[in-house]
């Protein structure tokens, strides 16, 4: 779609990139379209602070062609390192892999969606760090056609490393990258790709319905506990691998042994890698959001309370995210069957966060310091009909709507049934502070920047409920709809002044009340409540159109 040059800037006197990309062969339309949808990303992009992110530096456009000027990255590609054949430097590969996964997982909490994670896209620096190249590829309109070269067709990316979601074209999340970082580790731990064919169809065969070839087969010489890690990231069903990059990395990290004597020999061999090997890899940043990244997130407005998560053995709170969990073991499923369909569930970690909102309605304040001291499961998604009509009825009927006109006393029989089942866990509802801790996810802001993205509002859903898991990005934690849709009920009494008072570990809510409180904004209240301090209540009878639940639960 174009090519890249070494090029110099006089005016800041310092070498660039400079990607060149053909707009000719295209109507006038479909001109105008790109070169806007260009300039908008290139925007986004340069908008972007990340350390293993190349950054963008300007954008143009000058007869049939479009500019974008980046960072020029002196060293090479990752496609030079596994030309060597070397597949015994764990050591390089995790700091590779962690690199990549804390820059793909800060596009991902803006909602930016790489889309062609690969070794050429991956650069290493002179001092072998890494800086990812072509974040959101560039999708440019010609006739009816979507695409980023004409081999591709209509599907955007480099097959060998995409999901099997992106494959079929569905709509994608973060998830769809932790694929491909996936399909890298294996590369890396054994010079081979997971799925392999003579031909592209034969390859998305692989890709839609087959395993990946067993990890320890190439490489005996690994744990299998690596082979399980990269087996969750490269399930077929988004929802059964790990909520984040850093998670699938953590499991690899937590399994892989080190020999010391190695990390020196890599570092040595890589210092020695000739300069003109310049990766060609670059392809335009192209990122729908400005990037808020986990090591350095946004200012949030003044109005706004300072919110942030650390683990709870830090007294202070800072803006880092408290730590993501651990991947469930290969004998656990985080998926209840209910009548042959899943309810999915995500493990959230300790931590500590910023309750409540010092800016807001009175029952909203004070913004206090609250710590959730023990781990629990929250469902990735809201109950739906089909959830709730297979344990009340024992058919999976209805749809994949959350369930709604449904009283809190209600949940309670719902939630006994599951208890009933005696599978090892104990189900009930979130308490309030589990549910804002889990909503938020890390976030210090009142609502995600791109609040569209992550929510459906009276704004975007037409005034109708929808599909759970449909066309929003999930949080951090996996978890969808947190925010829009339907409100959620939560196991607390209301108590108006409960936050002034209430303990700043693990809180319950009241002993007693007449009112059960219930969290999120909805979908159709004819304004925008989709932010995560927002609490209603209402009596424990009352149903409502808007008003659903979701489930959480504790291994006994």
């Amino acid at each position: 779609m174009g090519v890249v040059y070494r090029a110099y800037d006089p005016e800041l006197d310092r070498e660039v990139a400079l990607k060149s990309v053909m707009l000719e062969g295209i109507t006038p339309e479909q001109r105008v379209a790109n070169e806007q949808y260009l300039s908008r990303e290139a925007r986004a992009a340069a908008r972007l602070q990340h350390p293993h992110a190349v950054a963008v530096y300007d954008f143009f456009s000058s007869g049939d062609r479009v500019f974008i000027v980046m960072e020029f990255v002196r060293g090479a590609s990752l496609d030079a390192l596994l030309a060597t054949g070397d597949t015994s430097n764990h050591a390089q590969t995790l700091q590779i892999l962690r690199e990549a996964a804390s820059a793909l997982d800060a596009a991902h909490l803006a909602g930016i969606i790489h889309r062609d994670v690969k070794p050429g896209n991956i650069l290493l620096d002179e001092a072998g760090h890494v800086k990812i190249a072509d974040f959101g590829i560039a999708r440019l309109t010609t006739g009816n056609v979507t695409q980023t070269s004409p081999s591709m067709g209509t599907t955007a990316g480099t097959l060998s490393y995409m999901s099997p979601e992106q494959v079929r074209g569905d709509k994608l999340d973060g998830r769809s990258d932790q694929f491909a970082l996936a399909v890298l580790a294996f590369q890396l731990f054994t010079g081979q790709l997971p799925f392999q064919a003579e031909t592209w169809i034969a390859q998305s065969y692989k890709i839609l319905n087959e395993p990946p070839i067993p990890l320890q087969s190439l490489n005996p010489n690994l744990p299998p506990s690596v082979a399980t890690a990269i087996g969750v990231a490269l399930q077929k069903d988004p929802m059964q691998r790990f909520p984040t990059c850093k998670a699938f990395v953590d499991a690899l990290s937590g399994t892989v042994v080190v020999p010391e004597e190695k990390k020196s020999k890599f570092d040595k061999r890589w210092i020695l890698i000739p300069i003109f090997l310049l990766a060609t890899g670059f392809t335009l940043m192209m990122i729908r959001q400005a990037m808020r990244t986990m090591e350095t997130p946004a200012p949030q407005p003044s109005a706004t309370p300072a919110v942030a998560v650390t683990p709870p053995t830090t007294p202070a709170v800072t803006t880092q995210p408290s730590t993501l969990p651990p991947p469930p073991p290969q004998e656990e499923s985080l998926a209840l069957i209910l009548d042959g369909i899943p309810m999915n569930f995500a493990k959230i970690a300790p931590g500590r966060f910023v309750m409540g909102c010092d800016t807001c309605e009175e029952w909203v304040k004070p913004a206090h310091q609250v710590e959730i001291s023990k781990g629990f499961q929250m469902g990735r998604t809201e109950v739906t009909e089909k959830h709730w009509n297979a344990v009340m009825t024992g058919k999976a009927t209805g749809t994949n709507k959350p369930k709604v006109q449904v009283s809190w006393n209600e949940t309670q029989q719902f939630i006994a049934k599951l208890n009933a089942r005696g599978d090892g866990f104990h189900y009930r509802l979130p308490s309030e502070a589990e549910w804002e801790y889990a909503a938020r996810g890390g976030d210090g802001a009142q609502s995600p920047r791109n609040i569209d993205d992550y929510a459906w509002t009276s704004n975007n859903s037409g005034d109708q409920l929808r599909e759970v898991a449909s066309a929003k990005f999930s949080n951090t934690w996996g978890l969808y709809d947190m925010l829009g849709n339907a409100s959620e009920w939560v196991n607390d009494w209301m108590g108006e002044d409960y936050y002034r008072n209430s303990p700043g570990k693990d809180p319950k809510g009241p002993a007693s009340g007449t009112m059960r409180l219930f969290r999120s904004g909805n979908g159709g209240a004819g304004m925008p409540l989709a932010f995560y301090s927002f609490r209603a209540a209402d009596e424990p009878k009352a149903k409502g159109p808007w008003l659903g639940f979701r489930v959480a639960r504790d291994r006994k």
